[in-house]
């Protein structure tokens, strides 16, 4: 009898709009991750991209490059982010 405390929500890894859902096991991402990193080195048209779902599916076990992985996500962010516009009269004591 499963109640709804056991069952778990299945992992997804952000890209973008997309989500994409990663195995459970560690041993599985970790082995996923290792095939797509040796498939990434062999020099094709999409190994940049095979490195990089690489890096970001190793990102979920390995706690340093979890923390670079956040750190580009936030910077990606913040440059995406509309500054607001700064009058010509801010900063300026009144006369």
């Amino acid at each position: 009898m499963s109640t709804a405390a056991n069952r778990t929500e299945p992992a997804y890894l952000r890209l973008g709009r997309y989500r994409l859902r990663i195995p459970a096991r560690r041993s599985v991402r970790i082995a996923l991750s290792a095939l797509l990193l040796v498939r990434g080195l062999i020099p094709t048209p999409t190994s940049p991209i095979l490195l990089s779902a690489a890096v970001t599916l190793l990102s979920v076990d390995l706690p340093r490059l979890r923390r670079w992985r956040r750190r580009l996500v936030v910077r990606i962010r913040r440059r995406r982010r509309p500054r607001p516009a700064r009058s010509l009269a801010a900063g300026r004591a009144p006369a």
